[in-house]
């Protein structure tokens, strides 16, 4: 339990000020418009944790599948999207997002299967991945 309570205090920190930035963007920024809905499905898989409600994860990561699957559209029409820092990294950013997402449908899987111990461990990889990307290319 205590490592749910780190990664909450965690998660909180890496997210604190997305929802809000969000709403005074431009709604066309898709890389916003997912880490809002990454933050949002975040914080619903905390409370399935510490609640003992694996069956909420599963749904919190549907607005995120949207989002990705519009990311990837604009990226196969060759649409700029624009990265708050290290543009020209933009090929790492690709794999890494891609990589986050592999582990998302493993988390996923695990919430399915009712394994908690397997949920704990992908929501630290999970957020160990978005501190590193954060790291990279927000501001």
């Amino acid at each position: 339990m205590r490592i749910v309570f780190l990664i909450a205090i965690a998660l909180v920190l890496v997210f604190a000020g997305i929802s809000s930035a969000a709403e005074k963007q431009n709604a066309e920024n898709l890389i916003l418009k997912e880490m809002v809905a990454l933050d949002k499905a975040f914080r619903t898989t905390i409370d399935a944790v510490v609640l003992n409600q694996l069956e909420r994860i599963e749904p919190a990561f549907e607005d995120v599948h949207k989002v990705r699957e519009q990311v990837e559209h604009a990226v196969k029409e060759r649409e700029k999207i624009i990265l708050p820092k290290n543009q020209s990294l933009f090929k790492v950013f690709v794999r890494m997002d891609n990589r986050f997402h592999h582990e998302v449908e493993i988390l996923v899987g695990a919430s399915k299967k009712e394994n908690m111990k397997a949920v704990q461990r992908q929501v630290s990889r999970l957020l160990n991945m978005c501190v590193r990307c954060h790291g990279l290319f927000r501001r």
